[in-house]
């Protein structure tokens, strides 16, 4: 019996940190299971991706023998983002960023209030010490 649980258990530690290090294919398994619906404004005002193969991530697409197509997604190279002002589409021009980090960046910020400053991003998930330091020159927190 304890054998058991004892495996049990470790199925789940083992679960959970497969979720962490693969956030973008979680929350797209995520959306598997709810109905689907017609896209709001609201929706698309916060940058939710589209449903369908191009919105899958990468790793899932190559999974499912699926050609990966070359998305010429927009870069900003000099300019600075305003966390607390930018949209999910803003967000996921700035290198590093992909939808789901844009996604969870705008929900923390709706969810949680506005960011004091760019080190509060680590409330965010997914974005660790590493992450921060890689965007720190990209985004600013109320820029005039």
């Amino acid at each position: 019996m304890f054998i058991v649980i004892a495996a049990i258990g470790a199925a789940g530690i083992g679960i959970d940190r497969w979720r962490h290090a693969n956030p973008d294919v979680v929350s797209y398994l995520e959306t598997l299971d709810r109905a689907p619906t017609t896209p709001t404004t609201e929706a698309m005002a916060r940058g939710a991706p589209a449903r369908g193969p191009q919105s899958m991530p990468s790793s899932a697409l190559a999974s499912r023998g699926v050609a990966r197509r070359d998305r010429a997604r927009p870069r900003v190279d000099d300019a600075v983002i305003d966390v607390n002002l930018a949209s999910a589409a803003e967000l996921e021009r700035v290198p590093g960023v992909g939808p789901a980090l844009a996604a969870r960046i705008v929900d923390a910020r709706a969810r949680d209030g506005p960011f004091g400053s760019i080190d509060d991003l680590r409330r965010v998930r997914g974005v660790g010490a590493a992450t921060l330091e890689r965007l720190r020159t990209r985004l600013a927190v109320n820029t005039p």
